[in-house]
């Protein structure tokens, strides 16, 4: 014979409403427990029977065993002659099971007020069964809103046995089938978890988690978890289990993780005082205590009943004989219950009366506070599914001591973070990064009221970090975030969805675009004699030759033509001689005048001589408009500069290369990208050898400087800014690839996240982080001054005098050449004045000089005046028969050398 030793409790704790009609009969209640149920939950029972004992009774069922079938024989026994019950409160945790206990209930039209949780397949069938725990769909519908609210975006399921699953279900349908899968582990309350915990901590690096488990065990767990990672601080946790707030935290002074939970009690209900218990009482106490409540008042709104039909034994029986004996007032009980509303420890007592389920009502959100107590934050709505925040709590990881120090990680790269060179002092770091980090602490020192200090050091290997190949690990700068040596990571690091998966990034301090950095190219030597090339050598010789030749032609053709022999005089009618004034000299002077485009001051007379200077014009026309049209292509060629201009030239073109930082952000983005055109330079990259990558900015530009305009680099626009700011020879070609954003680094769920994202909102709302900028960029460790480029000029469209100066350099030499020519005829005509006129060659040079060079005179002597004063005596006829001869003589020698150049 099975004896009975388990526990059933059922506690209620409300005061006694006003029935609506006085009640006679007494109704018997059962309640079922046993060694798994709570002692709380028992003594809770007995009191509320011991207040409502003029509306109901009863007695605690204890069953000494744990199987649903032999707790029903158990049940039987006790039920049995005449001692039924009308309704029966189930404290029993049988894992979402109606088991042959419920079964029986259900036969036999006796309440069954469930305090556990229960399947939902069996809700449609057991419509005497009432769950005053909430339906685990609406629950995990509660936790799966928590989660989204935390904007938790990858998490751990860590669970003790298979039912979290089916209780849990819609935080699992309800994941974004887009985002990192659910890691799902099984903890062991018997064992040790703590490789598990490793696992997931050190080498998936995961802060999130959501731990389903008996309340008894979260000290269990925690501990481990403090154990593997003291750094916990970064680590979130969401306790499923409704008993979790019950919790006292204070003694783990290590534990610094932000802790939520959900929970349907308040632990500071005075109700409990009246009833002489404890102020904090765990749900299946109060859930016990809120049945007995709502089956008294169901009872009072019942008709009265006098005699009360004698309630069945709850025993099982072979055969179908369960309707001869069901309980006559059974149905009525279930109406009334479902009918009747009120509200106990649990918030709102209402049930659905499809499948006797608890609707309407509400989970208490909170969270742990510095304190290490649960603080209420909110509340979940059944009937909305948002949950809405009444009190900011603080979180938990905040609570670090103010006074602890704080590791900065920083990667050496000017001008960011690098060694001060003054070999005197011992190692001392400077930098933008320096002064940001510094500045951000003390804004956060001053807002705060807090004292933080901070240290600052170099990332060994001085890398950005990248995933270490078949592990979730980093290394660089990533890695030192991620196993918690570092708290903070400031450098040149780009904001990317890669690093941002596994750690967490300030507000951007800095934005930025990848650009080009290219060397200038080295100038062209000028060309003094650039007018010369719109016109090839060999057509410059032909021009040349054809001149000559077309000027001969011209001489031949206009001696043998009569009509270019003309009277000098045509004043006289019968000359005795014609005069042809074309000799070499006029000829080539035409010719020259025609290809000049300015013309001549003589022209042919006759026909064959007019058609060899009309065909020569003709040819003279073509060659000056072809002329003067090369030379304005020439021009705008040699103004368009063949530069780079942009990243589509850059990839049209084989003769220069390109390349980028090894594994970095730039590297990610040709490598990522969809674009034909990067696609097209991402290929060109990784085929090219010897290869193009190298492992930072500096090398980079060294690179592009030793190539003399081979090399292009791409890198972030600000990185290029400070290289062209020393070194002029450099530039940035063609406009930004991207956007993007520098930001701090720190490791999930850093405490202080929100200080620093506030410093930097506020450094950036004065106008202090451009100072900083701009110290750093343009004054600190800048002897140069880079001045516009002379290059600058020759964009404007004015065609500059280096190319121009041997158009002056011509004009230059002629025109010595023709002074040359002057003087030389200037002293040979002298020459001849000083022998024709008897005088000496300085006299007859002097009164040319004199003549010539005087612009007031236009009328200058025939010859000059004769050193010895002229004799007074007559001279004799012979005598001025001479003189008349010479002065005829000289008058015709100055009209033949004036008709040389006449014109006719």
């Amino acid at each position: 014979m099975i004896t009975l030793k388990a526990l059933l409790v059922v506690t209620a704790a409300v005061y006694i409403e006003n029935s609506h009609a006085f009640i006679s009969t007494s109704y018997p209640i059962g309640g079922l427990f046993n060694r798994l149920s709570l002692d709380s939950s028992v003594i809770a029972f007995e009191e509320m029977i011991h207040m409502l004992s003029g509306t109901c009774h009863g007695e605690p069922l204890r069953a000494q065993v744990i199987d649903g079938y032999s707790t029903s024989l158990e049940l039987c026994t006790y039920t049995s002659d005449h001692k039924g019950i009308v309704s029966l409160i189930d404290s029993r945790p049988t894992q979402g099971i109606c088991d042959t206990t419920c079964l029986l209930c259900n036969r036999l039209n006796v309440s069954h007020l469930s305090l556990g949780w229960e399947l939902a397949e069996t809700y449609a069938t057991d419509l005497y069964t009432f769950y005053y725990h909430p339906p685990p769909k609406l629950i995990s519908t509660a936790y799966a809103a928590l989660i989204k609210k935390l904007q938790w975006d990858k998490f751990t399921f860590l669970y003790e046995d298979d039912s979290s699953f089916i209780r849990l279900q819609e935080v699992i349908n309800t994941w974004p089938s887009m985002a990192e899968p659910i890691l799902f582990r099984k903890l062991d309350p018997t064992s040790d978890n703590r490789e598990t915990f490793k696992h997931i901590l050190k080498v998936l690096h995961i802060s999130y988690h959501v731990i389903d488990c008996h309340v008894d065990r979260i000290k269990k767990y925690m501990e481990e978890i403090i154990q593997v990672d003291n750094s916990t601080e970064y680590q979130s946790f969401i306790l499923t289990n409704l008993n979790s707030y019950t919790h006292d935290f204070r003694a783990m002074k290590d534990l610094m993780a932000n802790v939520s939970t959900l929970h349907l009690t308040l632990s500071n209900d005075v109700k409990w005082k009246d009833m002489g218990m404890d102020t904090v009482q765990q749900l299946e106490t109060a859930l016990a205590a809120d049945a007995l409540n709502h089956i008294e008042k169901a009872i009072r709104n019942m008709p009265v009943s006098n005699p009360l039909p004698d309630p069945p034994a709850l025993c099982v029986r072979e055969g179908s004989d369960y309707s001869d004996i069901v309980w006559p007032l059974g149905a009525d009980l279930r109406k009334a219950l479902i009918e009747t509303q009120t509200r106990g420890f649990t918030g709102n007592i209402v049930f659905d009366e499809k499948d006797g389920t608890r609707i309407n009502f509400k989970l208490h959100y909170s969270k742990l506070n510095r304190e290490s107590e649960f603080v209420l934050a909110g509340d979940w709505d059944s009937n909305t599914n948002f949950i809405t925040v009444h009190n900011e709590v603080v979180d938990r990881s905040n609570a670090v001591k103010s006074n602890s120090k704080i590791r900065v990680a920083a990667r050496i790269a000017r001008p960011y973070f690098y060694e001060s060179s003054n070999p005197n002092e011992p190692t001392v770091y400077k930098g933008y990064a320096v002064d940001l980090i510094q500045a951000i602490f003390e804004r956060i020192n001053e807002a705060e009221k807090l004292n933080l200090e901070y240290e600052i050091y170099p990332v060994p290997g001085n890398g950005y970090g990248n995933p270490v190949s078949g592990t979730k690990k980093w290394d660089g700068i990533i890695g030192e975030l991620l196993d918690h040596k570092a708290e903070l990571a400031i450098c040149d690091l780009t904001i990317t969805s890669e690093r941002n998966a596994v750690v967490d990034f300030s507000l951007p301090f800095m934005s930025l675009g990848i650009s080009m950095l290219f060397k200038e190219p080295e100038p062209d030597e000028p060309d003094k004699f650039s007018f010369l090339n719109p016109l090839s050598l060999d057509v410059w010789l032909y021009l040349a030759t054809t001149y000559v030749i077309v000027s001969f032609v011209l001489l031949i053709c206009a001696r043998m033509c009569q009509d270019d022999w003309v009277n000098p005089h045509p004043c006289n009618q019968n000359p005795e001689s014609l005069e042809n004034i074309w000799s070499l000299y006029n000829c080539m002077w035409l010719t020259m005048g025609a290809i000049m485009t300015q013309g001549c001051d003589i022209l042919p007379r006759a026909a064959g001589s007019r058609w060899v200077t009309g065909v020569w014009w003709f040819f003279a026309l073509i060659v000056t408009a072809s002329y003067t049209a090369n030379m304005s292509t020439f021009l705008s060629n040699s103004r368009r500069s063949s530069d780079i201009k942009n990243v589509k030239d850059l990839a049209d073109q084989n003769q220069i290369s390109y390349g980028a930082v090894l594994n970095g952000s730039t590297y990610r983005f040709f490598q990522n990208s969809n674009d034909s055109v990067y696609s097209k330079i991402w290929t060109t990259m990784i085929s090219t050898k010897p290869t193009v990558f190298t492992k930072d900015n500096d090398e980079g530009k060294e690179r592009v400087i030793r190539s003399k305009g081979k090399y292009a680099f791409f890198m972030e626009s600000v990185a290029i800014e400070y290289f062209i700011n020393r070194d002029c020879d450099l530039k940035m070609v063609g406009s930004k690839l991207d956007s993007k954003e520098y930001g701090i680094a720190m490791p999930k769920n850093y405490p202080r996240k929100g200080m620093v994202d506030n410093a930097i909102l506020y450094l950036q709302e004065k106008g202090k982080l451009e100072v900083m900028k701009n110290k750093w960029w343009i004054k600190e460790d800048n002897n140069k001054t880079c001045e516009d480029s002379a290059d600058e000029e020759d964009n404007s469209g004015s065609l500059q005098m280096k190319n121009t100066s041997g158009i002056f350099l011509v004009l230059g030499m002629g025109g010595i050449l023709g002074l040359i020519v002057a003087i030389i005829d200037f002293m040979l005509h002298a020459r001849q004045i000083s022998v024709k006129e008897k005088v000496t060659f300085l006299e007859a040079l002097a009164s040319e000089w004199r003549a010539s060079l005087n612009p007031r005179e236009l009328h200058k002597p025939t010859a000059p005046p004769r050193s010895a004063p002229p004799s007074t005596a007559s001279p004799s006829p012979s005598r001025r028969e001479r003189s008349q001869s010479r002065a005829v003589s000289v008058l015709r020698a100055a009209t033949s050398f004036i008709n040389f150049d006449e014109i006719y």
